[in-house]
């Protein structure tokens, strides 16, 4: 995979689209939002009830999670190591920086040697990582998840683990390319 900060920035493999042709409440979005990411503008794309449903997860999973913004950064960048996402991985890396996320334990995310973390963020990679991968975590990996999280809290993780993963794919298939800047730190 390319280094994420100097990801390329050629176009897209579906186009942005055309303002002109979004419904009033994707133009209100789009004159008053800024920054503008390239994400939010290819998510434009899709149908309005479709649009709404994601902006309204993707706010939950920013600004109304009971977990720890650093655990949340941490899942998003196991997520977007298994799924290869670099623009993910872009504006990720920074964030989970911001969160209190060192070197080390970014690339735990990438390698998934889990040694530098401590027990509840073992446990919280691993359920990522099998979810990603396997759909269903093991029995071990579920009990590892309940002794750290409470049920609606994993419910959570599943939740923004799932939304991660989506935006991964409309990701690869619009083939968007890295905004001019990283995001460092979400607007709560």
């Amino acid at each position: 995979m390319a280094d994420p900060v100097s990801a390329p920035r050629g176009g897209t493999r579906i186009p942005y689209p055309d303002p002109a042709t979004l419904s009033a409440e994707k133009r209100e979005v789009l004159d008053n939002f800024s920054p503008m990411l390239n994400i939010m503008r290819i998510l434009m794309v899709a149908p309005d009830p479709f649009w709404r449903a994601q902006r309204g997860l993707g706010r939950a999973a920013v600004v109304s999670t009971s977990i720890s913004d650093r655990h949340r950064e941490l899942l998003v960048l196991r997520v977007a190591y298994l799924s290869d996402s670099e623009y993910e991985l872009y504006h990720h890396l920074p964030l989970g920086r911001n969160a209190g996320l060192s070197q080390a334990q970014c690339e735990a995310m990438r390698t998934g040697d889990y040694a530098v973390l401590d027990e509840q963020e073992r446990a919280l990679a691993q359920f990522v990582t099998e979810l990603v991968l396997n759909v269903t975590p093991s029995d071990e990996t579920l009990a590892a998840m309940r002794a750290h999280f409470p049920d609606p809290q994993m419910f959570e993780i599943v939740m923004i683990v799932g939304y991660y993963m989506m935006i991964a794919r409309v990701i690869g298939v619009s083939g968007i390319q890295c905004d001019e800047m990283a995001v460092e730190r979400w607007g709560r």
